[in-house]
């Protein structure tokens, strides 16, 4: 990778500039939002993430990126609910219809509060938010911007892939940290220049089969709090496991194909 210019900074900057602007109008939107509150929510926290990576790129303390998830967790409650509704669909469990029932029944029931939309002051506090990380952004001297970039990226890729190697341990704490940090990079590396950076395609499929694990692993732990244990349950719980099991194997064999594009 050639390190980066000042004019590649700046570009960087007004490119990450746009994706605050963009987030807060989404967030203005989610006020007027009929039949699409889950769907502006969904695009609020997917940006979200993104900005938060674009973020990691500069040398900066951790406040603007603090600002942006504290806007995702807010919305959490709300996407969560989906995201566990729909994980359930995928996982198709059926083997007992009287527990299934109960469960799809109960996960059915908290996506209705994903259709309401967030009280209002719940968003000028999100609005807040990324209004500070704005001005922080807008505040950055120009100055070594391009070699703070340069340092971020080579931290971020470094970090990145350190994770994603010690998914061999089949530890949970070690899949959660290696989704976290991919979608950190994969969040950067999208504000920067066309071909400054090679992307392997194989990073998304990466990225998407660690999210299939962390939704089921989400999931599994909302069904111990509603008492589907696998004490009462054991068949789902066998296929819940064989699932995830599956999964991270997969996840690991893709790693073994990676490499880093900037050492």
């Amino acid at each position: 990778m050639d390190l980066p210019k000042e004019a590649d900074a700046q570009f960087i900057r007004e490119r990450l500039a746009s994706g605050c602007f963009n987030l807060h109008q989404l967030l203005v939107d989610l006020n007027k939002a009929q039949g699409k509150v889950a769907a502006n929510v969904h695009a609020i926290r997917k940006l979200g993430k993104s900005v938060r990576g674009g973020f990691s790129l500069f040398s900066l303390k951790k406040s603007p990126a603090l600002n942006i998830q504290a806007i995702g967790r807010l919305l959490s409650g709300r996407r969560d609910a989906v995201s566990r509704l729909n994980t359930w669909n995928r996982l198709g469990w059926n083997d007992d219809p009287r527990v299934a029932a109960a469960i799809h029944g109960l996960l059915d029931q908290q996506t209705h509060s994903a259709s309401h939309r967030p009280p209002p002051p719940a968003i000028a506090w999100c609005l807040d938010h990324i209004t500070a990380a704005q001005q922080e952004l807008q505040a950055m001297p120009a100055e070594h911007l391009a070699d703070q970039i340069a340092h971020g990226l080579k931290t971020l890729e470094h970090k990145t892939f350190k994770r994603c190697r010690k998914l061999g341990h089949r530890a949970d704490k070690d899949f959660h940290q290696a989704r976290k940090s991919l979608k950190a990079w994969l969040g950067a590396i999208g504000f920067l220049p066309e071909g400054m950076v090679p992307h392997d395609p194989q990073l998304n499929e990466l990225a998407e089969l660690l999210g299939d694990e962390n939704d089921l692993a989400t999931l599994s732990v909302w069904l111990k709090r509603h008492g589907f244990t696998p004490q009462l349950a054991p068949g789902l719980w066998a296929t819940l496991d064989a699932s995830r099991r599956k999964l991270q194997r997969d996840a690991i064999r893709m790693t073994k194909g990676l490499a880093p594009s900037l050492t």
